[in-house]
C-alpha cells in the first residue's frame, strides 16, 4: 500500500551533452545521449520508490509512445501508476534537455503537447486510501487542489513543491503543510529569501525550504530556522535534482527526521543525482545517502 500519493506532471525527457553550446545555425555533436522519463512530480515518485517508500502516482499523459514511455519509466522504477489517466489519441508532454558538458548546467525545451489539465472527475479520492503524505508539484492545480483538501480532511501531510508562481499556487500553499520551494518562486513571492520563508509560513504551512542550487538550502519550521550547505560532487547534470531533493525531504518526514537532519538528507540526495545524466539516471538509494552523509 503506497504511504505517498505523487500527483503531477509527468512526461519523456531527451537529454543531450553539449561539450560547448553552439551559436544559432550551426551544428554540434552531442557527447551523451539518453531518453528518460520526466515531470517534478513524477520524479519525485521515482526518487521515492528507490529509497525505499511505496508511492501512487496520478498524472496524465497519451497513449502515444512518448505517453507510454513516460508511465513505463515510473513503473520501472516500482511506481504504482494505476491512477496515471492515458488520453486515446493525444499527444504527451516532451522535454528536449541541452546539458552543457563543463558545468552540468542546462537548458530545457519543453511543450506540453495537447493533454488537458486532470479533470476533477479524473481523480478518485480513493487513490489517498492508506497514505500518509500528498507530494504535488502546482501542475493541475484545481485536481491537486480538490486532492490537498482531501488529504487534510483525512489528517495527511501534504508537501507543495512549488517551482514556480504558476496560477493557483497561492491556494496550493494555504492548503499544504509543507511548502519546498525554488529560489526562483521565493523570488517571485517576497524578493528576498528571508522574507519568502516568513510569507510562505504566513499563509499557513508549518514547514518552509527554499533550496538555493549551489549553496544549498535555507528553512523554517515553527521558531527554528536552518541554513544547510550543498552537499559537494562532481556534477554531470542538474536536471531533476530539485525533484529528487523533494521525494527525499518527503522521505526524511516518514523517518521523523528534524529539519535540518531532513534537510541535509534531501540536499545529498539530490547532489548524488547530479553524477549522471537526466533526473532518473542517477537515482540513489537510502543506504547510499547516508553512506555519502558519513562520508564512506
Amino acid at each position: 500500500m503506497a504511504k505517498v500519493v505523487s500527483i503531477g506532471h509527468c512526461t519523456t525527457d531527451y537529454l543531450g551533452v553539449c561539450d560547448r553550446y553552439p551559436p544559432v545555425d550551426r551544428k554540434e555533436e552531442l557527447s551523451a545521449f539518453s531518453v528518460q522519463g520526466g515531470g517534478p512530480a513524477a520524479t519525485a515518485a521515482a526518487a521515492l520508490s528507490v529509497l525505499g517508500v511505496p508511492v501512487r502516482f496520478v498524472g496524465k499523459v497519451g497513449d502515444d509512445a512518448l505517453g507510454k514511455m513516460a508511465g513505463d519509466s515510473l513503473r520501472d522504477a516500482g511506481v504504482d501508476c494505476s491512477a496515471l489517466v492515458e488520453v486515446e489519441g493525444a499527444i504527451s508532454p516532451l522535454s528536449f534537455i541541452a546539458i552543457d558538458g563543463p558545468t552540468g548546467k542546462r537548458t530545457i525545451f519543453w511543450t506540453k503537447g495537447n493533454v488537458d489539465r486532470l479533470g476533477l472527475d479524473e481523480v478518485d479520492f480513493s487513490v489517498l486510501d492508506g497514505a500518509k503524505v500528498l507530494l504535488m508539484d502546482g501542475h493541475h492545480a484545481e485536481a491537486q487542489l480538490a486532492l490537498a483538501m482531501e488529504a487534510r480532511r483525512r489528517g495527511m501531510e501534504v508537501v507543495l513543491d512549488a517551482g514556480s508562481h504558476r496560477p493557483g499556487m497561492d491556494n496550493l500553499v494555504k492548503v499544504s503543510t509543507v511548502v519546498v520551494a525554488s529560489e526562483h518562486f521565493g523570488a517571485e513571492m517576497a524578493g528576498a529569501i528571508e522574507r519568502a520563508l516568513e510569507a510562505i509560513t504566513g499563509l499557513g504551512p508549518r514547514c518552509a525550504v527554499i533550496t538555493l542550487g549551489p549553496d544549498g538550502a535555507v528553512g523554517r519550521e515553527g521558531d527554528r530556522s536552518e541554513l544547510v550547505a550543498p552537499f559537494v560532487v562532481d556534477v554531470v547534470d542538474t536536471t531533476g535534482a530539485g525533484d529528487v531533493y523533494h521525494g527525499a525531504f518527503v522521505y526524511g518526514m516518514l523517518r521523523g527526521l528534524g529539519l535540518r537532519e531532513r534537510m541535509e538528507f534531501a540536499g545529498c540526495a539530490a547532489a548524488l543525482s547530479c553524477r549522471a545524466i537526466g533526473g532518473r539516471g542517477g537515482l540513489p538509494t537510502a543506504d547510499e545517502v547516508r553512506m555519502a552523509l558519513d562520508g564512506e
